[in-house]
């Protein structure tokens, strides 16, 4: 994809590589900065397709393809597991002025509420595929497959998710690569199954769409691409801060502890631990 396809080859050399002419941007530098942990999946989870460091409980959530849950240490050792119902579970996340968690449902398009305690469904909320008469959200098509929740005080439900559309074509205008800001009645809601409300939506440029982080140090979006194998870092308006080639396989799921450790949930199989080498 535009100047990818060429910074993805380069990547590819890995560092290391001896540079042989004076050159404005080297491979190392297009490589994301990290120090490799390995994969501490000790629970073997199945389908590792997203993931979430709680905070307030000092521990992971990975969600999987087949409607399962896991809770999880951060050296990987099983807390608890369920399976939820069927359902392709394509990303997680929480809410840290509830503690509650979220799971973003693909071809529902709708978000589960669970009591991170026993797993129990609290509410669903369905996401509208349409914005301001516009289709966005083809039934049949990818769907959604990151979630990620930002918080914000003077929201009058506590913030406001921001939810990735997979899609392997830009150009595709009713089932978009895009990134969706979506509003769900958290505090206002009493109801067992609402409606969310998209507030706005941009598309970054790139196809795939697999994972979201938000960075509260930063107040950035992180988010990866599966099949460019790359990790893009935005503001939450859409503008592009920086891009890196992204190691692991499979990437789906992406989130950073407080002690400065970044997971990825591989598809294919394995939850990969690496220290986030930050300026």
């Amino acid at each position: 994809m535009r100047l990818w396809s060429v910074i993805l080859a380069a990547a590819t050399l890995a560092c290391g590589c001896a540079a042989t002419a004076p050159q404005e941007t080297g491979p190392c530098e297009i490589l994301f900065p990290y120090e490799w942990v390995g994969n501490i999946d000790r629970a073997r989870f199945n389908e590792p397709s997203g993931i979430v460091f709680h905070a307030g409980r000092g521990t992971l959530f990975v969600v999987g393809d087949s409607g399962d849950i896991c809770e999880i240490r951060t050296d990987g050792g099983l807390v608890k597991q369920k399976r939820i119902r069927r359902g392709d579970f394509e990303g997680v996340t929480y809410d840290p002025g509830s503690g509650l968690v979220y799971i973003a449902v693909e071809g529902e398009e709708r978000i589960l509420e669970l009591n991170p305690d026993d797993f129990e469904v609290l509410r669903e909320f369905t996401l509208p595929r349409t914005f301001e008469g516009h289709l966005l959200l083809k039934a049949g098509g990818q769907g959604i497959e990151g979630i990620t929740f930002v918080p914000d005080a003077k929201h009058a439900e506590g913030g406001t998710f921001y939810v990735a559309n997979q899609s392997f074509g830009l150009g595709i205008q009713d089932d978009i690569s895009g990134i969706l800001e979506v509003e769900v009645p958290l505090r206002s809601g009493t109801e067992g199954h609402e409606e969310a409300r998209i507030l706005r939506y941009f598309c970054p440029g790139v196809i795939d769409l697999s994972g979201l982080h938000y960075d509260k140090r930063t107040g950035h979006l992180f988010v990866i691409s599966d099949s460019t194998n790359a990790i893009f870092e935005f503001t939450t308006a859409g503008g592009l801060v920086n891009s890196w080639a992204f190691p692991g396989d499979n990437q789906e799921g992406i989130t950073a502890d407080e002690q400065g450790f970044m997971y990825m949930a591989q598809d294919s199989g394995g939850v990969i631990k690496v220290k986030w080498n930050r300026e």
